[in-house]
């Protein structure tokens, strides 16, 4: 017994004709009798009662008609279940990104969806050393991160993102607020404050760029403490323990309530994002998920 036996058995039932359900079929007549002739053997039963002016099902026939519809259909949804794990429009994508990201996943995750609701999306946040490490494992299928944590070589394919910039980040009820917004940042008026970095432990990065850009503007920032993470500086800047610079992209995802941000011009103060995966990535789902993002930006 296969599947096209049953399908042949199913027409047959529907229609009470062999002549139309053979042309349904794209058979002749005979073959399709042949074909409900060798199920009746398997089965060691007649599933018709047939004569020169009438078909119709016997008691067996009727009993069976469930059954033939239940594993046909079953046998459909499984070909048409592989087929789109085949082609990458069923699965599973583990995207790994930075929390800075948070925005752009956001954007393009919600294009993925709606172009392919039935994958499905797992999502890891790395910070600092964290996500050079997580690049450099391929459990995770596509990384969204910034471009200078990318390893060089051959390795990954990269395709540019957005791009923002540092801020110089204020309490809002800090008196020098009203001043930058009227004149621009004078970094000669932050002398002496209270500065809050990310620690150069666990973001390296992000440290040196930070220390670069006040340096690069006459102003060495008094260190007051490190944190390990960016919403970390973040609510301790609201809280008033400091200044800092963060990333522009971060008042959309951190918790900043009382934090002012001032973008800082230059391009030692850009921040650029990337998309990263693997070149001898396996996961068809992933050339699914580029052929969504790279119109969102293509310059």
């Amino acid at each position: 017994m296969d599947i096209n036996q049953l399908r042949y058995f199913i027409s047959v039932a529907q229609t009470l004709n062999f002549s139309e359900a053979a042309r349904r079929n794209g058979l002749t007549q005979p073959s399709i009798s042949h074909h409900i002739s060798e199920l009746e053997k398997q089965l060691g039963t007649r599933l018709f009662v047939r004569d020169k002016r009438s078909v119709s099902l016997t008691d067996t026939g009727r009993a069976f008609l469930p059954s033939a519809l239940e594993i046909v259909e079953l046998a459909h949804s499984s070909e048409m279940k592989l087929k789109k794990m085949e082609t990458g429009r069923s699965g599973h994508l583990n995207i790994a990104g930075i929390t800075s990201s948070s925005g752009i996943l956001h954007r393009c995750m919600r294009a993925f969806n709606a172009e392919y609701p039935d994958i499905s999306v797992n999502l890891f946040f790395t910070n600092g050393r964290h996500s050079t490490v997580t690049i450099n494992e391929e459990r995770y299928d596509v990384h969204i991160s910034m471009k200078e944590l990318v390893p060089s070589g051959e390795t990954f394919n990269i395709l540019p993102l957005e791009s923002d910039c540092l801020c110089l980040a204020l309490p809002a009820d800090h008196p020098l607020c009203e001043q930058f917004r009227e004149s621009g940042i004078d970094f000669s008026k932050l002398r002496g404050e209270r500065f809050i970095a990310f620690s150069e432990t666990d973001g390296p990065m992000i440290y040196k760029q930070v220390l670069s850009v006040c340096r690069a503007r006459g102003y060495n920032p008094n260190i007051y403490c490190q944190q390990e993470c960016a919403e970390a500086v973040a609510i301790s800047v609201g809280a008033g323990c400091g200044i800092a610079l963060l990333s522009a992209n971060l008042k959309e995802v951190c918790y900043a309530e009382n934090v002012a941000l001032f973008p800082i011009e230059g391009e030692d103060a850009r921040r650029d994002y990337v998309m990263a995966w693997h070149k001898n990535v396996l996961n068809p789902a992933v050339q699914l998920f580029i052929q969504t993002v790279e119109p969102m930006y293509r310059k």
